[in-house]
């Protein structure tokens, strides 16, 4: 039988920089933009898995497993035309390592991507869904929507339901809390043991206020493979973390929708510069974190008992929002809220009637923005005409929505139609 798992993407609506910090925290919605992973026990003999990405040019993953008591040995079988895939490798490794099962049945998996995840070209006939994006997976153009933490939550829970001796309910809390474990520890390696984890809990459970786990529980694990590294490993993910999850959702009446900016900033980067300003002006940059979590605050609690009469109070709280985060990247000599998102952000939260306002979400930068809105399409359709006339239409508003629930088990009746297109098993 195969298994069908599918986790979602994300948006750092306020909380950027902050929640790297575990005493702040971050407000994360999920998006109805999906990651999606199908797997089905092979009858090969090989002992390997084989890891289809068919949206993409040349990729195809084979990796070959052998077993012993450090942990599950995956090693990626090269050829010309395929690249290194960082997430799946480790992820493959990592889970497979925590379940450290005596055989493992050799498997193919299909990885398949909602198109919001990657810039599209404009075009009048409407797009298939999972569309070709015809260029290797390192060339694509991606939206900021979190792609690789979708990916590994998606892979990790799918991996999990095929090779568990018993696979549990999602709804069982202990099986999310093993998952969101589980997917933390394999994300944060693969992409170099930075980051708060805000994106992977989201992929989890959902949209949520999000405060981060010590990092002190990662980087106690030894490296893979090595001794102890399965048995540490185990207890590490069964453990109780400290990381706050405070399950939320957009209030009735208004949505979130994401522009695609399509030009690209480096998060690590800037990240590096922030936290390098914090270290050196220690007072001046604890005041300002102080000043934008008391606003941010403002603005969730502001959400969290929204009505028609206080839609000029969430404006002026994003205004302040923005307002310290502008303040802070100029103290850091980083453009968090670089002068053409906020040219942007005010032409459309001026012109557009129903907009409640924008911000540059996450880390900030070029990559995309995000708007409040009123939920009805007079609203959507006014914002979608007024992006497609700004700057040559350089800004695109994704389909996407905001969405409360995380990582899902999937039906298998949705994919039939791409059973040729996608080489499903």
């Amino acid at each position: 039988m195969s298994v069908a798992v599918s986790a979602p993407g994300k948006v750092l609506l306020v909380g950027g920089y902050l929640v790297l910090d575990k005493s702040y925290s971050g407000l994360v919605f999920g998006l109805s933009a999906r990651i999606h992973t199908i797997s089905t026990i092979s009858t090969s003999e090989t002992g390997a898995i084989v890891v289809r990405s068919p949206q993409f040019s040349n990729a195809t993953w084979t990796y070959t497993l052998s077993s012993s008591e450090n942990g599950v040995s995956v090693k990626h079988v090269t050829d010309k035309s395929s690249s290194n895939n960082t997430f799946v490798e480790t992820t493959i490794r990592y889970v497979l390592s925590y379940l450290s099962l005596p055989k493992i049945p050799s498997s193919e998996i299909t990885i398949l991507a909602d198109n919001d995840y990657y810039s599209q070209p404009t075009s009048a006939v409407p797009l298939q869904r999972f569309s070709n994006q015809n260029v290797p997976l390192s060339s694509a153009h991606k939206t900021g929507l979190g792609s690789s933490a979708a990916l590994v939550t998606s892979l990790t829970t799918c991996l999990l339901q095929t090779y568990s001796p018993a696979p549990l309910q999602l709804s069982t809390p202990s099986y999310l809390t093993k998952i969101h474990n589980l997917s933390q520890v394999a994300h944060c390696v693969a992409q170099g043991k930075v980051g708060s984890g805000f994106d992977v809990a989201a992929a989890v459970f959902g949209s949520c206020v999000y405060r981060r786990f010590s990092p002190s529980i990662l980087q106690a694990l030894p490296e893979a493979n090595t001794p102890r590294f399965s048995q540490e490993l185990r207890e590490a993910v069964d453990l109780s973390w400290d990381v706050g999850i405070e399950k939320t959702k957009i209030p009735k009446g208004v949505r979130v929708v994401m522009g695609d900016v399509d030009c690209g900033s480096s998060t690590p980067g800037m990240v590096k510069r922030v936290l390098a300003w914090r270290e050196s002006e220690k007072e001046a940059a604890g005041e300002q974190w102080d000043e934008l979590e008391r606003v941010n605050r403002g603005l969730i609690d502001l959400l969290g008992q929204l009505s028609e009469s206080s839609h000029d109070d969430v404006r002026k709280q994003i205004l302040d929002i923005r307002k310290n985060i502008r303040a802070m990247g100029v103290a850091a000599g980083v453009p968090i809220e670089p002068e053409e998102q906020t040219k942007l952000l005010d032409a459309v939260s001026t012109g557009v009637p129903g907009v409640l306002g924008g911000v540059v979400p996450g880390a900030g930068g070029y990559d995309a923005v995000a708007f409040i809105i009123k939920d009805d399409e007079e609203t959507v359709t006014a914002l979608k005409e007024f992006l497609a006339k700004w700057d040559d239409g350089k800004v695109k508003a994704l389909e996407t929505r905001e969405e409360q629930e995380g990582v899902r088990v999937e039906q298998m009746k949705q994919y039939e139609g791409f059973g040729n297109y996608l080489k499903l098993s």
